[in-house]
């Protein structure tokens, strides 16, 4: 049995319900997952906060999952595999944080605009002009709205009728031509 002293019970809970045979797990005397969690979190820390959180909620947000991640690569480790715990739980955590962040950045992009953000003023080179004149109409538009006009995708979405995320792969799809016709 897995004595829970200094494992905060907000995990405790979590780990009743997700992995109900936690309490099974025998963990060793030096808790190495805790200190992984805590390298991770240093390392999470020199990241840029997005734009639509301030510095402490998102550390406090990144403790969270880097707790919660920790605690479930501890509960998964597989001492056969060749990897340390630590090395498990410290790459295990950073990738959990990895992923929040990723989602957080993508959610920010889309619906906030960016503070340091400035669309071209000027209009394309020669080369990008004759480019984007191989391009659909359609798409032209659409790269004009986001970057010369300087509007969020959200903004061109609701203009459109279509979801932010349309709007998000027609963008990728017209820049994938756009480097075809540029470098391809």
């Amino acid at each position: 049995m897995v004595s829970v002293a200094g494992i905060p019970s907000r995990l405790v809970r979590w780990a009743d319900d997700i992995l109900p045979d936690w309490r099974c797990v025998e963990v060793p005397a030096e808790t190495d997952w805790q200190c992984a969690v805590r390298c991770a979190l240093r390392r999470v820390a020199t990241w840029r906060t997005p734009p639509n959180w301030s510095r402490r909620d998102w550390m406090e947000e990144m403790h969270a999952e880097a707790e919660a991640g920790g605690w479930k690569a501890f509960c998964e480790y597989d001492s056969s595999t060749g990897c340390t715990l630590f090395q498990f739980v410290y790459r295990h955590t950073v990738n959990t944080c990895l992923q929040r962040y990723r989602q957080e950045w993508r959610y920010a992009l889309h619906c906030h605009p960016i503070e340091d953000y400035h669309p071209f003023h000027e209009e394309p080179s020669p080369e990008l002009g004759v480019a984007m004149a191989h391009l659909p109409l359609r798409d032209r538009e659409l790269l004009y709205a986001l970057f010369w006009e300087g509007r969020s995708e959200t903004d061109v979405a609701r203009e459109q009728g279509i979801s932010v995320q349309a709007v998000s792969q027609h963008k990728r799809r017209a820049l994938r031509r756009l480097r075809g016709f540029l470098w391809g």
